[in-house]
C-alpha cells in the first residue's frame, strides 16, 4: 500500500462546486424553494429508496414504505410544527405528495427496520489546545451508497438564523448556522423501539440547528433524540460535546484533551451491550482508532487543511476513513465517502468535497 499520509495530490483537479439552493421566508416557502431547487435529486432519492427497500430482505414495496412513513406523521407534526410546514412546502415544490417527502425524511429509520442499512461515517471535533488557533473545527466523511444525491441549501429563517444545510439523499443531516454552531452525525445501530414514538433523526437535528445557542440545541436533542445516531456539536466559542442515543436513552460525551472522535459504535459503556455495529460494520473501531492517532500526531497544530488530510486517510482500504467501494460486498451494500466536510463555526466557513476527499478538492463556502 502507498504511504497513507500522501493521499491528497497537489495537482488534484476534481473540484466539484455544489451550487447552494437559496431558501428563505416562512417555513412553507422555505420548503417550496427547497423542493423546486432540488426536485430532480429528491425524486431520484425517492426512487432509490423504493428500489433499495423492494429488493431488500423484507421486500418492502411502495405501499409498505408509505405506511411506515405515516407512523411518524403525528410525532413529526407535534414535535416540530415549523419543520412540518417545511415538508409540506417541499412536497409542492418537488411535485411529490406528503407521504413521499416524509418517507425520505425517515428513510434511515425505515431502512433500519427493513434490514438494508449500509454506509457509515467517521467524524471529529477539535478546539482549544488541540487546534492551531484555539478555534473549533469539526467535520466528517459522509459515507453512503455511491448513487446517493447531494444538495447544499443556504437557508434564511424568519427568526434571523441563517444556515448551510448539506443534504444526503434528501435528508438535512449536516448544518452550520449563523449563531456559530455546527454538527456532525454518525449512524449507530442499537434498537429502535416503537416507531410511533420516534421523531426521525433528520427532523430532530433540523429543529435543534435552528437554535441561536448550543445549549438550546442540546436541550432539544436531550429531550427528543432517540433511536439511531450519534452527534457531535461545536460552537464558535470553542465549546463542543457529543451525544449518543438509543431507543429509550441518551448520553452526552465530553471531549478528551479538547478532541471528540466518533465512528459508528457506541462509546458509552452502558450502551455497548445492545450495540449491533461491531458485528455489522467491523471496521468502525479501527476507523476511530486511526482518526485519534492522526489527530494526536498533529495535536496543537490542527487546522482545516490538517483535517482534510486526515479525512483522506486510506489505512484499512477500502474500509478506511476515506471509504471506497469494496468489490467483495454486494452492490446493494456498496459504500463510499459520498462527501467530506470541514467546518469552522467562528468564521462561518464550510469546506465540502463532493466525493472521496482523496480524489476531490474541498470547495470553500462562506455563510
Amino acid at each position: 500500500m502507498q504511504a497513507v499520509y500522501e493521499v491528497r495530490p497537489s495537482d488534484m483537479q476534481n473540484a466539484i462546486r455544489l451550487k447552494p439552493v437559496e431558501c428563505g421566508g416562512a417555513p412553507y416557502e422555505i420548503g417550496r424553494q427547497w423542493g423546486e431547487g432540488c426536485r430532480e435529486n429528491l425524486q431520484a432519492s425517492l426512487g432509490m429508496l423504493y428500489a433499495g427497500l423492494e429488493h431488500g430482505p423484507f421486500r418492502a414495496g411502495k405501499a409498505k414504505v408509505w405506511d411506515a412513513a405515516l407512523t411518524f406523521l403525528a410525532a413529526v407534526r407535534n414535535f416540530d410544527p415549523y419543520g412540518f410546514e417545511v415538508l409540506r412546502g417541499q412536497a409542492e415544490g418537488a411535485g411529490m405528495v406528503l407521504e413521499e417527502v416524509l418517507a425520505l425524511q425517515c428513510s434511515l429509520e425505515i431502512a433500519f427496520n427493513c434490514g438494508t442499512i449500509t454506509g457509515l461515517c467517521t467524524s471529529f471535533a477539535a478546539a482549544g489546545k488541540a487546534t492551531a488557533g484555539g478555534k473549533a473545527i469539526l467535520g466528517q466523511n459522509v459515507d453512503w451508497h455511491p448513487d446517493s444525491t447531494l444538495d447544499l441549501l443556504r437557508v434564511r429563517h424568519d427568526s434571523g438564523i441563517r444556515e448551510f444545510v448539506l443534504c444526503l439523499s434528501g435528508n438535512p443531516y449536516y448544518h452550520l448556522n449563523s449563531a456559530g454552531i455546527g454538527n456532525c452525525v454518525n449512524l449507530t445501530l442499537g434498537t429502535l423501539g416503537d416507531m410511533k414514538q420516534q421523531v426521525p433523526l433528520s427532523v430532530t437535528i433540523s429543529r435543534a440547528m435552528r437554535q441561536p445557542r448550543i445549549g438550546f440545541a442540546l436541550g432539544i436533542l436531550r429531550r427528543q433524540a432517540r433511536g439511531l445516531g450519534a452527534l457531535l456539536l461545536a460552537e464558535s466559542s470553542g465549546g463542543m460535546t457529543g451525544l449518543e442515543a438509543t431507543a429509550d436513552d441518551i448520553e452526552l460525551i465530553l471531549p478528551e484533551r479538547d478532541v471528540l472522535v466518533h465512528a459508528n459504535h457506541y462509546e458509552t459503556e452502558r450502551f455497548k451491550a445492545g450495540d449491533r455495529t461491531p458485528q455489522l460494520i467491523p471496521d468502525t473501531g479501527a476507523r476511530a482508532v486511526r482518526m485519534r492517532e492522526r489527530i494526536e500526531s498533529a495535536y496543537g497544530a490542527i487546522a482545516p487543511e490538517t483535517m482534510m488530510g486526515i479525512l483522506s486517510d486510506h489505512e484499512g482500504h477500502p474500509n478506511s476513513i476515506c471509504r471506497h467501494v469494496d468489490p467483495a460486498k454486494p452492490p446493494e451494500l456498496a459504500s463510499v465517502s459520498r462527501a467530506s466536510f470541514v467546518m469552522v463555526p467562528a468564521e462561518g466557513l464550510m469546506y465540502i468535497a463532493a466525493g472521496p476527499p482523496c480524489e476531490n478538492e474541498y470547495v470553500e463556502y462562506n455563510l
